[in-house]
C-alpha cells in the first residue's frame, strides 16, 4: 500500500520532518572540536534531570541535539541552548546564550521560570482556553521548542534578553462547535521578557467570517484551524477551532497580522482509519475591527488555473488538477483522488496520450516535444476515485472535463494563448443546492497563471466569445444559457430543472481561434 503522502497527493498540511543541511553537516566539525559545553538543568522541584537540549551556533545555525549532565565537543563560539523541562504538571521552556571556549559550564534553573498567560476583555464565556508557546532562536535557520496547556495545566518560561532568543504564545477561545465565535490572539517578543502576561481587547480584533458548505467534497467532515504567518516565533503555531459534520458559519476573531485560514476535509476509511483527504490554506491580511469573509467547499470544482505549457520545446500538462474549489482555483485539487486521460492532438492525430488510473506514486504528468508549429488540441477528462473511503451520497463535482485548443512551436517557452476556465454558482444552499424552477447566476472568472516563470506570459488575448451551457441529465443533452458581461465579468444564467443536479460547460474563445473548454458534471445540486 501506498504512503498516504503519496495517496493524497498532498504537502502543505503535513508536517514533514525534514532535516536541514546544517545539520547534516555538524558531524565533522564536532570531531574536530576541542572545546565543550556542560549543562545542567535543574526542574522546579529542584532535582537535576537529564533532559534533551538544542545547540544551535548563532553564527551558521549549525544545530547538534545533545543532553544535559554530559560534557559535549563543540567548535569555539556562541550557542543558543534550548530545553523543555517537564516537572509535576507543568512545562518549562528555556533559551539561553552561551559562548563556548575551552571547558564551559551552563546551568538552567527552571525555578526561576515565569508564568506564562493570555487574557481577551470581555472574557467569552462557555469557551476552551487553550495556550501554545514556542521559543525559538533568531539566526538563519530557527530551531524551536514548544510546550501546550493541553499537555500541561501550567507553562513557564525562562526570562533572558539574548537577541539570540525569541517568544511567542498564541491563546483561543473556542467551543469547538464552530457555531459561535471564537478568538485566536498572537504575542510574541525578541528576548524572553520577565512579564508575559498581556489582556487582548476582543472589539480590537480583526472579525472573519468562515462558510463551510458541503456537496462537493469527498467527506462530510471538516475542521477549522489558524496559522499566524509571521517572522518572528509565531509563524505557524497551530490551533485548532474546531471540527463538524453539518454545514456550518464559523466566525473567528484574530489579533491584527497575516493569517492562514485553514479548512482540512476528513474521512472515515472502510479499515476505520481517519484519514485527512485535503486541506485549504487561505493565507488573509487583516486589520484591527475590520470584517472580512471566507467560503469553502463551493460548487463548482473543476480544472484549476494551471494551463498547460511550452518550456524549452517540451509541452507539459499535469493530470491531476482538475477538481479546484473556484473560490481557490490556484491550489488545485485540494482533496487527493481521482483517475485522468489525456490526449494531445496535431492537426486531427492523437500524438500524445497519458492516464492516471488513480493512486499513483506521484503527479501525473503528460510531456511532448513539440515537433512542427501549428495548432494543437490537448483534452483532459478526471473522475472523482477514491477507494479507501465512502463517498457521501449525492457528491457533487464528480467528474470534469477540459479543452484546449493552442498554438505552440518547437523550442518555445510560453504560456498558451488561452484562459482557465472557472464557474461559481451564486445564491446556492449550505449545501450548494438551487430550488427547482429558480435562476442561478454563475459568475465565469477567465485567469492566466504562469506557474513556471521560464514560460513567458505573453499579452493576454482578447475574448472574443463566451458560451455556456447546461444539462440537467448528466450530459446526456445540453442546453445553451443566456450569457452577460457586468463590468469586465462574465455571468451565465441558468434556470434549475426539477432533477437532481446541473452540469455546466464553458467555452471562452480569443481573437484568433484559441479556446478553453471546461466542463463539471453536476456541479451544483437541485433540491
Amino acid at each position: 500500500m501506498l504512503s498516504f503522502v503519496k495517496r493524497a497527493r498532498l504537502g502543505r498540511w503535513l508536517a514533514l520532518a525534514v532535516v536541514p543541511v546544517s545539520l547534516l553537516s555538524v558531524g565533522g566539525a564536532a570531531v574536530a572540536a576541542t572545546h565543550t559545553l556542560t549543562v545542567t538543568v535543574i526542574n522546579r522541584s529542584g532535582a537535576k534531570v537529564n533532559a534533551g537540549l538544542k545547540l544551535v551556533d548563532v553564527t551558521t545555525s549549525s544545530t547538534i541535539l545533545a543532553r544535559s549532565g554530559t560534557a559535549k565537543k563543540l567548535t569555539k563560539g556562541t550557542y543558543a541552548v534550548l530545553t523543555s523541562v517537564t516537572s509535576n504538571g507543568t512545562i518549562t521552556l528555556a533559551g539561553q546564550t552561551v559562548k563556548v571556549s575551552g571547558s564551559t559550564r551552563l546551568t538552567i534553573d527552571t525555578r526561576r521560570g515565569k508564568p506564562v498567560g493570555l487574557g481577551l476583555s470581555p472574557v467569552p464565556k462557555g469557551r476552551q482556553y487553550t495556550l501554545n508557546m514556542r521559543i525559538c532562536t533568531r539566526t538563519s535557520a530557527s530551531e524551536d521548542v514548544e510546550a501546550t496547556n493541553f499537555v500541561a495545566s501550567k507553562l513557564y518560561v525562562l526570562p533572558n534578553s539574548s537577541k539570540y532568543v525569541g517568544f511567542a504564545a498564541m491563546g483561543t477561545w473556542s467551543d469547538l462547535s464552530g457555531t459561535t465565535d471564537s478568538y485566536a490572539v498572537l504575542h510574541q517578543t525578541t528576548g524572553i521578557p520577565a512579564g508575559l502576561g498581556k489582556t487582548f481587547n476582543a472589539t480590537k480584533l480583526a472579525k472573519m467570517r468562515i462558510v463551510q458548505k458541503r456537496g462537493p467534497s469527498g467527506s462530510v467532515y471538516s475542521d477549522l484551524a489558524v496559522q499566524p504567518q509571521t517572522s518572528g516565533c509565531g509563524n505557524d503555531l497551530y490551533a485548532g477551532m474546531g471540527n463538524t459534520d453539518k454545514p456550518t458559519i464559523s466566525t473567528l476573531h484574530v489579533t491584527p497580522g497575516t493569517w492562514d485560514f485553514r479548512v482540512s476535509s476528513s474521512a472515515i476509511t472502510k479499515t476505520n482509519e481517519n484519514w485527512n483527504i485535503g486541506s485549504y490554506f487561505a493565507k488573509r491580511t487583516v486589520a484591527a475591527g475590520k470584517s472580512y469573509n471566507l467560503s469553502f467547499f463551493n460548487s463548482a470544482w473543476g480544472p484549476s488555473s494551471h494551463l498547460p505549457a511550452t518550456i524549452r520545446g517540451y509541452l507539459s500538462f499535469g493530470l491531476n488538477d482538475m477538481f479546484a474549489d473556484p473560490a481557490f482555483p490556484g491550489a488545485g485539487s485540494v482533496e487527493g483522488g481521482d483517475k485522468a486521460s489525456a490526449a494531445l492532438y496535431f492537426n486531427g492525430k492523437a500524438v500524445a496520450v497519458k492516464q492516471d488510473k488513480g493512486w499513483e506514486p506521484e503527479m501525473t504528468y503528460m510531456y511532448y516535444t513539440v515537433k512542427k508549429a501549428g495548432w494543437y488540441t490537448l483534452t483532459n477528462t478526471a473522475t472523482r476515485y477514491y477507494p479507501e473511503i465512502t463517498f457521501p451520497s449525492g457528491m457533487l463535482s464528480t467528474t470534469s472535463r477540459v479543452t484546449y485548443r493552442f498554438q505552440t512551436k518547437p523550442n518555445a517557452s510560453a504560456l498558451p494563448g488561452v484562459y482557465s476556465v472557472h464557474m461559481l454558482p451564486a445564491g446556492l444552499s449550505m449545501t450548494n443546492k438551487a430550488k427547482p424552477g429558480t435562476k442561478t447566476k454563475v459568475t465565469i472568472k477567465l485567469l492566466r497563471t504562469v506557474v513556471d516563470p521560464d514560460a513567458k506570459r505573453g499579452t493576454d488575448p482578447k475574448v472574443s466569445k463566451l458560451t455556456a451551457q447546461m444539462s440537467p441529465d448528466s450530459g446526456k443533452t445540453w442546453r445553451t444559457v443566456p450569457v452577460s458581461k457586468v463590468g469586465g465579468t462574465w455571468y451565465a444564467t441558468v434556470t434549475n430543472p426539477t432533477t437532481s443536479a446541473v452540469a455546466l460547460k464553458v467555452r471562452a474563445t480569443v481573437a484568433g481561434g484559441a479556446y478553453t473548454e471546461a466542463t463539471v458534471f453536476r456541479a451544483y445540486g437541485i433540491g
